[in-house]
């Protein structure tokens, strides 16, 4: 009664569907039967649940795959991403988006304004991620931003620092084409850690004082014992990266010495409604993160341009 069935136009194939592909699992989460994967989707309603009365077939859509419970401790004090019982898209054993519909809760849907696209629909829930991380680090105007890794959610934070009024953004990855994507979206400083001790080049750009908050989106266990390093006294570091590893060292003395608060990232709870303001506004071209359009059943195309990374890939967009 309270669903919307959407007709799939776009979906993004994310780093974490490259997870479950690659071995099967995430953490706790293990798919133990078949699974249709995918979350990240915009679309056309084509029929509507008989109490659902802001959406109308026709309306295009942009679809937030997470449906909590509604009613645990969480989902009471505003915190549903955390909800022990909520479905999310394509995680076991929820099937998700690469398909032809999708079935939803309609408080979990969402208009679109009429001057984005589908592409550019798809990509609003990667933002999301962005958008909630950088308030969970609290990003305020003036911060001085780090951000590890230049791939598509890497790209998102540096959007949603933009966005919050970060002063200084600086950008690290190993490839130097990714880092010049970083500076059409608004990065006021590269370096390739191919190439730089990264220590000591933000040192110097940072005259001494390291920076404010550190978001580390690569999934790279050293870059996250690296983020201790290069963040100040008594600032912030935000773990948005899927790590491959369930356990890893982690320099937790120097986090207790420094006061360095260290930040979670689950999903991006509230930061629909945000990112797609940020989206439609127009100051950033996000449909310069596509890089490739595949049809539906040229995922296992995707997935391995994605894992042998012999292309420049950014964000691969699927067309059901």
């Amino acid at each position: 009664m309270d669903e919307v069935l959407v007709r799939v136009k776009s979906v993004g194939i994310c780093g974490s569907d490259l997870h479950y592909w690659r071995t099967g699992a995430i953490g706790d989460l293990i798919i133990k039967e078949p699974l249709v994967l995918g979350h990240e989707l915009s679309g056309e309603v084509v029929d509507v649940g008989r109490s659902v009365s802001h959406l109308s077939p026709g309306d295009r859509v942009v679809v937030e795959p997470s449906s909590p419970c509604g009613r645990c401790r969480f989902c009471r004090t505003g915190r549903y991403n955390l909800c022990p019982e909520k479905r999310f898209m394509g995680d076991p054993p929820n099937n998700g988006a690469f398909a032809e519909y999708v079935a939803w809760p309609a408080a979990f849907v969402y208009k679109m304004p009429s001057g984005l696209s589908f592409d550019e629909g798809a990509l609003v829930e990667p933002l999301s991620i962005g958008a909630y991380a950088a308030r969970r680090a609290q990003i305020t105007a003036g911060d001085k931003v780090l951000i590890m890794g230049a791939g598509p959610v890497g790209l998102m934070c540096l959007i949603a620092a933009v966005t919050r009024g970060a002063t200084e953004i600086l950008v690290v990855d190993m490839f130097d084409w990714r880092l010049n994507k970083a500076k059409e979206f608004g990065a006021t400083s590269t370096m390739n850690a191919r190439d730089v001790n990264v220590v000591e080049k933000v040192r110097e750009l940072t005259n001494g004082e390291y920076v404010d908050v550190t978001m580390e989106t690569s999934g790279s266990p050293d870059a996250a014992a690296q983020s201790v390093k290069i963040t100040r006294r008594g600032g912030t570091i935000a773990l948005v990266g899927l790590f491959d590893s369930v356990q890893f060292e982690y320099p937790l003395l120097d986090v207790l010495m420094k006061e360095i608060s260290v930040v979670g990232n689950y999903d991006g709870a509230h930061s629909f409604a945000t990112s797609l303001q940020i989206m439609s506004s127009g100051k950033f071209d996000t449909k310069k993160m596509i890089t490739h359009h595949l049809p539906l059943d040229k995922i296992e195309v995707g997935f391995k341009i994605m894992e042998e990374k012999k292309e420049q890939v950014l964000k691969i967009e699927l067309h059901p």
